[in-house]
């Protein structure tokens, strides 16, 4: 990217909840003087600047995100970007957050084993600090730049929570908010990961061509983004339809399952309404489009 474009689109590793955004929005707002100007996409990790009018250069803008010590990239299309992540990258969080419960149990055992007693024996300190240690790994840099900035968050306070507890001895206490807390941030990021594999199995519902039929009758095969409003394009048995419309010649069953949750095919003649990414069956049909690619039932339902 050009220190002089006006709208800078980046990937941001490990933004998968509102906690990122704030400490994004944090630095970022100062430099642009305006939120409206920041446009955030959890679900896909994206970050779009506008600098419009601004005298702010693209290295402003990465600066001000490597002081929030999260990771940026120009932003790729083709989500290539994620192939490039490691194993320990993509599932650090899950690995660290099993260390932590795990460990943590492990010193309860090792305690209660040990008998009674008023201090915490050394060979459960062990176990209890690994746990602690890891469920605290990803969250201490946090914290430490939230200290730094004077800027109280949650991260800070859990760990002065985690740390007081072991001051007094109780590690038992410790280790086990160390894991809950780590434990709540893999369910968010689960959630997350969940709702980006929803609606990649949505857009995987579009099909990637259309057979548009031209004023002179011919078909011809263009993607659905190019195909205009009002035009006419064929269905064969068992294909995808590729845009909501209206059907002009034809009868066949529809499976409607994927946009209405309806169990069985609905049969469709003409005048009859039809949606993009629903399935026909065993007969052709020749519809007329009456909305765009990016205008389609299933087009709002993924924006939505």
């Amino acid at each position: 990217m050009e220190d002089n474009e006006t709208e800078i689109e980046l990937r941001i590793h490990g933004m998968d909840c509102a906690e990122e955004v704030t400490l994004l929005k944090r630095e970022l707002i100062p430099l642009l003087g305006d939120e409206d100007r920041l446009g955030f996409d959890l679900l896909n990790g994206k970050l779009t600047v506008d600098t419009s009018s601004l005298d702010v250069a693209h290295l402003d803008v990465l600066a001000a995100i490597q002081r929030t010590g999260l990771k940026s990239e120009p932003w790729q299309n083709d989500g290539a970007a994620n192939d490039d992540l490691s194993f320990w990258q993509q599932h650090q969080r899950s690995i660290l957050t099993t260390v932590s419960g795990l460990f943590g149990l492990s010193g309860l055992v090792v305690q209660l084993s040990a008998g009674e007693s008023e201090s915490v024996p050394l060979p459960a300190i062990v176990p209890y600090s690994v746990g602690i240690v890891a469920g605290l790994l990803m969250v201490l840099p946090k914290a430490w730049r939230s200290l730094f900035s004077l800027r109280l968050d949650m991260n800070l306070l859990m760990s002065v929570a985690v740390i007081g507890a072991v001051l007094i001895g109780e590690w038992f206490e410790g280790a086990t908010v160390a894991f809950l807390f780590s434990f709540s941030v893999l369910l968010e990021s689960w959630s997350i990961g969940r709702a980006r594999r929803a609606i990649a199995s949505l857009m995987d519902l579009s099909p990637p061509t259309a057979h548009l039929r031209d004023d002179a009758g011919d078909v011809q095969d263009v993607a659905p983004a190019d195909v205009p409003v009002g035009s006419t394009v064929i269905v064969r048995p068992g294909e995808k339809i590729p845009l909501d419309g209206r059907v002009l010649i034809g009868i066949s069953g529809v499976n409607q399952a994927p946009i209405t949750g309806e169990s069985v095919p609905v049969e469709k003649e003409a005048g009859d309404e039809v949606f993009a990414g629903t399935i026909n069956g065993d007969g052709l049909l020749e519809i007329e489009t009456t909305k765009a690619a990016d205008d389609t039932t299933l087009a709002r339902i993924i924006k939505m």
